[in-house]
């Protein structure tokens, strides 16, 4: 069966229409975290900056499952990615950015979000009949 197929899933299945759109979601998600992290600090809504760590974690849990749920044949090269990902956003404002800093706790936060939507999509999520 190719890399991103479900099997029990009816053309009609809401479920069905909704995984078909996970890859445009997690590529959209990539691109938005992205463009959120490097962008200056003082471009972000006020309104949407709570707790840093939180932030990060959030953000990688809704990317983890998405790109899990995307490419469900792929979930490892998925969670290593976005820690590669995750990494590469510290570094990056850390050496590209004026407004920003890399943090190694950010990155932390950034892991345990993606192990909690690691663990969400194996566990929590319902599994498409066989």
């Amino acid at each position: 069966m190719p890399p991103g197929k479900r099997t029990g899933l009816s053309e009609t299945d809401p479920m069905k229409q909704l995984l078909r759109w996970m890859p445009q979601v997690f590529i959209a998600g990539l691109a938005l975290v992205t463009i959120m992290s490097l962008i200056p600090s003082t471009s972000v809504p006020q309104a949407i900056q709570f707790w840093d760590k939180a932030q990060h974690a959030l953000g990688y849990v809704a990317l983890s499952v998405s790109g899990c749920l995307a490419f469900p044949q792929r979930v490892m090269p998925v969670v290593i990615g976005l820690l590669a990902h995750g990494a590469a956003i510290e570094i990056m404002q850390a050496t590209l950015t004026t407004t920003r800093f890399g943090d190694v706790f950010d990155w932390l936060a950034d892991g345990i979000g993606i192990l909690a939507g690691f663990v969400i999509h194996g566990y929590a999520l319902p599994k498409p009949a066989a």
